[in-house]
């Protein structure tokens, strides 16, 4: 496991993809020359030659063309399968209608946590508060100790939480948007370096179905769990002791050379409790597919 301090921030907006084999980049590889020389200089080709090089060069050819086919591979799929591919590989799809994200955001996000503020560098949970001063020394205590200070330049605050708004001087695009939840609306426990099932407790109430789907989706598109998969379909049940949110979502697990990506389908179960708030949850993997080969 290992931490981002915000100074070290990635934007998780862009949702790069993992690697296998070297990191964030396909091998080369290279075709060679076929020459024949004799040792007084003169150059001696036979036509048996001429054949084998030309039969290489083709071979070489057609073997790089079939490592470049395109992401449907030559097997049998069904229409949910070519559907599922087609939007793991977009470049614009990421929630299906009606799921709650926010739009056009102008910075990366980072919810303080006891990393980034220090006080606990063996666990990595967000912090909560209703006191808007003391979030917002966290926030500061954040950009003093990261690897270079982001100016505060602006503030705001939701039900859901604080937000400051930094921004670095020497480069007006590192631009972060420091977050703190309100423990009005939902307190942390889900510790990065060492998760559970357990994810915290949502205090709003009542807890329905309403409810249920608005926090989900927040905490979802804040990578609160550490996911950050495209979601491909959700459905919302209610019963009498809690209410249920379960999410299907897709990722690719890149290949390099000579290998082909992984795209991953996996079901997660979200539960939290109408009387504690207590929310949980449970995921596993339900699909894979082949994907580019390369």
């Amino acid at each position: 496991m290992f931490a981002l301090w915000p100074g070290d921030w990635l934007n998780f907006s862009i949702f790069k993809p993992t690697t296998f084999g070297f990191v964030g980049q396909h091998a080369a590889s290279e075709a060679g020359h076929i020459a024949n020389t004799n040792v007084g200089g003169h150059a001696q080709k036979s036509e048996s030659d001429m054949k084998s090089g030309l039969f290489l060069i083709l071979l070489t050819s057609l073997t790089l063309s079939c490592q470049n086919e395109d992401y449907f591979p030559k097997i049998n799929l069904t229409t949910e399968e070519r559907e599922i591919i087609e939007k793991a590989y977009s470049k614009t799809y990421m929630f299906p209608d009606n799921f709650n994200y926010e739009k056009n955001l102008d910075g990366s996000l980072y919810y303080e946590n006891t990393v980034s503020i220090r006080t606990n560098e063996d666990t990595w949970i967000e912090l909560d508060t209703n006191d808007k001063q003391q979030a917002k020394e966290w926030s500061e205590i954040s950009s003093t100790t990261s690897a270079y200070y982001r100016d505060l330049v602006a503030e705001r605050e939701t039900e859901k939480y604080f937000e400051f708004k930094r921004v670095y001087s020497v480069n007006q695009r590192d631009i972060i948007l420091s977050r703190v939840h309100k423990s009005s609306y939902f307190a942390s426990s889900f510790d990065k370096f060492e998760p559970t099932n357990k994810i915290g407790t949502l205090k709003v109430n009542p807890i329905d179905k309403e409810t249920t789907k608005d926090f989900i989706e927040y905490m979802w598109t804040s990578y609160l769990i550490g996911y950050t998969d495209k979601v491909l379909e959700y459905s919302v049940i209610e019963y009498s002791d809690n209410v249920r949110y379960n999410l299907k979502s897709v990722n690719i697990i890149y290949g390099d050379w000579g290998m082909c990506d992984v795209i991953e389908v996996k079901d997660f179960d979200f539960f939290i409790d109408k009387q504690s708030g207590e929310v949980t949850f449970e995921s596993n993997k339900i699909k894979e597919l082949k994907g580019t080969c390369r």
